[in-house]
């Protein structure tokens, strides 16, 4: 292949691609809907897009690279003039809640700790080897394919982009220390990175270029209210167990370096979800006490809120998916969103049962991995390693593997220490040997 059509098809692929789960993915058109989620008029951007498609079928790509940057033009004036970037320290974000949060009491053994934090590794990992090849599916998709899914689709693939983040959050506390900052974090991942996906991309993008967080999370970046901090959020819960207040704040370092407002809020729910999942108290308990660290004016509190509502009211999971489909549906697939409802579902209608917990969370559709390995990652960490069922760990094995650059392969016994190390150095007080 030479180089003019080697630019040619690079052209054509930012337009229109595949994802490795068979969904037909358009990046321009996506980052378009983003900011119209945003509350931002993108009417401008409309008859550029109708010329880009007539465009693309004529396979007309070098004007069409024309399109695109118009088109890019016209999100990041929407990107300056929307602002609101939401809070980027932690005293900004304690203004924002109520003034008292919550406190949780209690102790771990050493012994429990560690198959906890081992519980969630792998239950993360059992979630997004389940989601993976139906990542992008609607429900209807699924169901059509596969009928009720009740085991692995395929036999499960640990490398996800889901638990890289987490392995570079490890590695900064070991070049820095519990205080490392957003922008040592950020440059973890200019090291140990070879590639990042939507707001991660462009944020990397930006620190490459040397605008370091929290702008490298605002700007030309129209997904930085998608899923992607949620998604990494529950390794700052396992390094704070029963400590969300700590959790809370290792969630704001890591989200602004990618992320602003609702996307910043999902990885600190996210976060207070696993420190408090360390906790005996019952998944619905959960989820709302969690809840107090998101600022309650946010739209992501009111989705979280909805879903509860739909699920006590509606109580099976079909019902409170057509909810989630007819008032979220407008949302990206990848947006937080229409995810954390999904999450929710399958963790309330499932009476703390771990398949019916994931695969309800399946069924419904959006980015499936990422939502199964949430829910995965969260009743891994409340029951624990050796509570999970055989049927679903035994698959995974002991072996952990990443693409990012050091941290390639790994055994779980030696995640899980590593983990706990950092844990008990966090909140030591709540860890006994």
């Amino acid at each position: 292949m030479d180089d003019r059509q080697r630019r040619r098809e690079e052209i054509a692929r930012y337009w229109e691609t595949k994802s490795e789960s068979g969904v037909t993915v358009y990046p321009v058109r996506a980052a378009v809907r983003a900011m119209a989620n945003q509350g931002c008029d993108m009417s401008a951007a409309q008859p550029l897009l109708a010329r880009g498609d007539e465009l693309y079928h004529a396979e007309r790509y070098d004007e069409l690279l024309v399109i695109i940057a118009r088109i890019n033009a016209v999100i990041h004036r929407a990107i300056e003039a929307r602002g609101e970037y939401g809070p980027t320290t932690l005293a900004e974000l304690r203004t924002m809640l109520p003034p008292e949060l919550p406190q949780v009491s209690g102790k771990l053994s050493s012994s429990e700790y560690r198959d906890r934090v081992r519980g969630g590794w792998v239950g993360k990992c059992i979630g997004t080897a389940l989601g993976d090849p139906v990542e992008g599916w609607t429900s209807e998709m699924i169901r059509s394919r596969y009928g009720k899914v009740r085991d692995y689709i395929v036999p499960p693939k640990i490398e996800n982009d889901d638990t890289a983040y987490p392995i570079l959050v490890l590695h900064a506390l070991d070049e820095y220390g519990p205080s490392f900052t957003s922008e040592q974090l950020g440059l973890e991942w200019v090291e140990h990175l070879p590639y990042a996906f939507t707001a991660e991309m462009s944020a990397l993008e930006n620190i490459k270029a040397g605008m370091m967080p929290p702008e490298s999370g605002r700007f030309r970046n129209p997904c930085s209210e998608w899923i992607g901090a949620q998604m990494r959020g529950e390794i700052h819960g396992l390094i704070a167990p029963l400590r969300p207040d700590l959790a809370m704040d290792y969630a704001l370092r890591d989200g602004i370096i990618s992320h602003r407002r609702e996307g910043i809020y999902a990885e600190v729910y996210c976060a207070a979800l696993i420190s408090l999942a360390f906790s005996e108290r019952s998944i619905p308990e959960i989820l709302r006490l969690a809840l107090s660290f998101v600022p309650p004016e946010s739209r992501f509190h009111q989705v979280v809120e909805q879903t509860f509502h739909w699920c006590e009211t509606i109580g099976e999971p079909a019902g409170v998916l057509k909810k989630i489909e007819q008032e979220l549906g407008h949302y990206h697939w990848i947006h937080a969103f229409p995810n954390i409802a999904t999450a929710i579902t399958g963790l309330l209608l499932s009476e703390g049962d771990f398949e019916r917990a994931i695969t309800t969370t399946l069924m419904c559709g959006f980015d499936t991995d990422c939502s199964a390995g949430q829910v995965g990652a969260l009743l891994g960490t409340h029951l624990g390693y050796e509570r999970l069922p055989d049927k679903w760990k035994e698959p995974v094995g002991d072996k952990f593997e990443s693409y990012v650059i050091g941290f390639e392969r790994m055994r779980f016994d030696e995640l899980t220490e590593w983990t706990a190390r950092w844990g008990e150095r966090i909140a030591g007080e709540v860890v006994r040997a």
